[in-house]
């Protein structure tokens, strides 16, 4: 019987033959993990201060580092592999595991990087005899649909930002739908007036005008509230999101579902639903009809994700996910979007399910 460490090998291998094996530092600092991944992702760092009074975390992921290694780096395009250990705070405290990955950043045919990343992921759980269920979804289908429908210019961004957090994206469509909850309040208009009366009220409450937020920048949140308050959704735009978030299923029939959709709101998402299709039908090799979901309002919780995403799972563990991340690398200072595809495989969830007590082991590469 093949051993942990013979299985990492072999792991190892596969991701060598696909990529240049890099590490990234194990203590990383934590601004850009805040910035980018969000408060809920930050509760999970495991953090420390510097005597420069930096805040470092232990790396919780690859991705970000390796996104600005690329940067900096200023290389044309990369395939990056890794394999070793992540920190994350867990609901039993501080917990190490192994994660192994792939990112393919700024190579000619995203199509074809995400073939790659799909291929690297399913044999990677292949060599632990695992037959997984696989879930898609797809930003890029989404953000078609908003930009076509009647919805003030306002929303389209709040309301993509939110995608793949049903609790909160389905509380806010419940709010758009009863105009009466969307209120900001009776203070004056003009900015100027606004920042007079701000700064009034901070000065006679004791608080710094250079406090964690401007008079200025509290204005410009008011202003922005009172836009969004004034800039109605149509009730029939609502349900229609609404209708469209619900849709999951059997690959093939949800698509047929969402297409019929668009066509009864004169809406075009022919281009997102061709790739979508086109990547279902090699994934067809893998996967039995039924084990080929397809969820409306699926997305890792990420903003930076831009395209199809994608969790392979057994027993309702998740063993890798990933997909198109485009927005990334220009968040972290590119001035251009550059394309970015990639994926990460959970060893110790791979390993929990082959019975093996010890997941400590890993290769560093």
């Amino acid at each position: 019987m093949m051993q942990q460490t013979d299985k990492l090998n072999l792991l190892n291998n596969l991701l060598a033959m696909r990529a240049e094996l890099i590490n990234v530092p194990i203590l990383l600092e934590a601004n850009m993990f805040f910035e980018l991944a969000g408060e809920e992702f930050g509760r999970k760092l495991l953090l420390t201060s510097g005597a420069n009074n930096v805040e470092y975390c232990l790396r919780p992921e690859f991705t970000l580092a390796i996104a600005k290694k690329f940067l900096q780096e200023n290389k044309n395009s990369a395939a990056y592999g890794y394999l070793g250990p992540i920190f994350r705070q867990h609901e039993n405290g501080p917990k190490e595991f192994i994660q192994a990955g792939l990112e393919l950043l700024n190579q000619e045919n995203q199509d074809d990087s995400l073939t790659q990343i799909f291929t690297f992921a399913l044999e990677a759980i292949k060599i632990y005899n695992i037959k997984p269920v696989i879930r898609l979804g797809s930003v890029e289908l989404f953000a078609d649909i908003l930009t076509q429908i009647n919805i003030p210019k306002v929303w389209r961004p709040r309301i993509l930002h939110r995608f793949g957090q049903k609790e909160i994206i389905n509380k806010l469509l419940e709010r758009l739908a009863d105009p009466q909850q969307i209120n900001a309040g009776s203070l004056p208009w003009k900015k100027e007036e606004l920042i007079r009366v701000v700064s009034e009220q901070m000065l006679n409450g004791g608080i710094s005008l250079s406090a964690s937020r401007t008079p200025e920048e509290i204005a410009a949140r008011y202003i922005e509230k009172q836009e969004l308050a004034n800039s109605k959704v149509p009730k029939e735009i609502v349900f229609l999101l609404q209708n469209y978030l619900n849709i999951r299923g059997e690959a093939q029939k949800t698509l047929l579902d969402i297409e019929y959709l668009a066509k009864q709101n004169n809406i075009n998402i022919e281009k997102s639903l061709f790739r979508i299709k086109n990547h279902i039908e090699k994934l067809k090799d893998n996967f039995s009809p039924e084990n080929i979901i397809f969820d409306a309002g699926f997305s890792a919780r990420l903003d930076y994700y831009t395209g199809i995403v994608f969790q392979i799972s057994k027993e309702n563990k998740i063993l890798a996910s990933g997909g198109e991340y485009n927005r990334l690398l220009e968040r972290l200072g590119a001035d251009k979007q550059i394309n970015a595809t990639g994926c990460s495989v959970w060893v110790n969830r791979l390993n929990a399910l082959n019975n093996f007590d010890k997941t400590e082991e890993f290769i560093r590469v």
